[in-house]
C-alpha cells in the first residue's frame, strides 16, 4: 500500500476501474468521456496529502504580505510609535533623519528605479507637464485666494484661517509622499 492511501481511498479506486471496465469493455483507454477525466482527477487530488496546518497559515499570510506590504508596515510603524513614543522622539534624533537623511534616501531610491525611457516620455508630455503646474498652483491657488478674501469680507472666516487655506492650497504635497504614493499605486514617477 502506497503512503497516503486509505483503505477509502483504495476500495474507491477500485470501484472506479470496475466500472470502468464493466461500461468501457470495448472502448479504448485513449477515448475516455470527460466525466471518467474528471472524476479520476478528482480522486489523484484527494489522494495528495494536504500540507500542514503551519506551511498553508505560512503560505496565506506571505500572499497577503506581498499584496498590502506598504500598509502593513505604516500600520506596524504607527503601532511601534504608540507602543514606545521615546524611540522616534528621541533616540532616532528626528531633526536630522526625518528631515534630511529620509529625504536623500527616498530621492536615491526613487532616483534608481526609474527608467531613462521614462524621462524620455516625460519630456514628450512637457505641455501636458506645463498644464497640470499651472493648474494647481495658478488656478486652484487664485481660486481659494478669492474664496478666502470672499470669506474674510463677510466675517465669515478669520483672517488667520484664510491665510491658512491660501497657504494650504499653494503648497505642493511633499515630494518623497508624491514619489512613495506613485510606487505604491504603480504610477510613472517620471512625469
Amino acid at each position: 500500500m502506497p503512503v497516503g492511501l486509505s483503505v477509502h481511498n483504495i476500495e474507491t479506486l477500485e470501484q472506479m476501474q470496475k466500472k470502468k471496465n464493466t461500461t468501457n469493455n470495448n472502448v479504448d483507454n485513449s477515448y475516455r468521456s470527460a466525466e471518467d477525466l474528471a472524476e479520476a482527477a478528482e480522486i489523484v487530488s484527494s489522494l495528495q496529502p494536504q500540507p500542514p496546518f503551519y506551511k498553508r497559515l505560512y503560505t496565506k499570510w506571505i500572499s497577503i504580505y506581498t499584496k498590502h506590504s506598504f500598509l502593513i508596515l505604516v500600520i506596524c510603524a504607527i503601532l511601534l510609535a504608540y507602543a514606545y513614543p521615546p524611540l522616534g522622539a528621541e533616540y532616532l534624533q528626528p531633526q536630522i533623519t526625518a528631515t534630511w537623511i529620509a529625504v536623500i534616501f527616498i530621492f536615491i531610491l526613487a532616483g534608481m528605479g526609474i527608467k531613462t525611457e521614462e524621462f524620455a516620455k516625460a519630456f514628450q508630455r512637457i505641455y501636458f507637464n506645463i498644464f497640470v503646474q499651472l493648474y494647481n498652483f495658478g488656478i486652484v491657488s487664485g481660486i481659494v485666494y478669492g474664496f478666502s478674501r470672499f470669506m474674510v469680507w463677510t466675517t465669515a472666516l478669520p483672517q488667520s484661517l484664510a491665510d491658512g487655506m491660501v497657504i494650504c492650497a499653494s503648497l505642493p504635497i511633499t515630494v518623497n509622499m508624491v514619489l512613495v504614493l506613485t510606487k505604491a499605486s504603480g504610477g510613472e514617477e517620471a512625469r
